[in-house]
This record gives structure tokens, C-alpha cells and sequence, in this order.
């Protein structure tokens, strides 16, 4: 019994192991592409972005920045600031998710050199 305990165990763990390298890599991703903004994502930026909001394993504020990043022109606005605001007020969203939703409000046309520095620690 304590064997076969173990074993599903280490089986559950594996199998979590490449949600929260999937969940890193995204906010990773998303912190590289705001870091080097201008005006708004490139092509191949959205392609990305447009990856991360489509992947299962995306968290939900994952999605909200992705895709509000994707439809960024020099700010955010209207439903996507709204959703931005509610994701960075949210007790429950994790520390770099505030962060990267916070960054991206106060983004007029590329980050400051102070979001620079934040989101290259999310980046790492």
C-alpha cells in the first residue's frame, strides 16, 4: 500500500512538473515581449502571444495579459485595461502576474527603465 501510495504520488508530481514550467515560461515570455515594446507587439510577438492564450495550461491572467498585449496600440484600453485593473486587484492572482498586468497599465507607447528592471527579474 505505501508503495503504491508513493508511486501515484511521484506520478502526480511528474505530471504537474511541466504545468508550472509551461506557466513560468509563459510569464517569461510575455515579460521578454513587454520589455522590448514599442508602440505595440510585432507580428511574430502576437504569434506567441496568440500561443500562450490558446495553450491548456495557460493560466487564466495569463490569457487576460497575452491577449490584452496582443491588442495593445501604444496603451491598453477599454475591456482590457478593465481586465488588467481586476487581475492586479485580485488577492489570489500570483505576485508576477500583479506585476506584468500592473506594467502594462501604466505602458504609454514602451515601458519605463523601472519596468525594464521588473521585468527582467519575471524574465529570469
Amino acid at each position: 500500500m505505501k508503495t503504491m501510495l508513493v508511486t501515484i504520488l511521484s506520478a502526480l508530481l511528474f505530471m504537474s512538473a511541466p504545468m508550472v514550467a509551461s506557466a513560468h515560461g509563459a510569464l517569461s515570455e510575455i515579460a521578454t515581449i513587454i520589455m522590448h515594446l514599442n508602440h505595440y507587439p510585432t507580428t511574430d510577438d502576437k504569434k506567441v502571444l496568440a500561443e500562450i492564450a490558446a495553450d491548456p495550461q495557460s493560466t487564466a491572467g495569463d490569457k487576460i495579459i497575452a491577449e490584452a498585449l496582443m491588442r495593445m496600440q501604444h496603451q491598453v484600453k477599454g475591456a482590457d485595461a478593465d481586465a488588467l485593473q481586476k487581475l492586479a486587484g485580485n488577492d489570489a492572482t500570483p505576485a508576477a502576474e500583479k506585476e506584468l498586468a500592473t506594467i502594462m497599465l501604466g505602458i504609454a507607447h514602451h515601458p519605463s527603465s523601472a519596468d525594464v528592471a521588473q521585468l527582467k527579474a519575471i524574465a529570469e
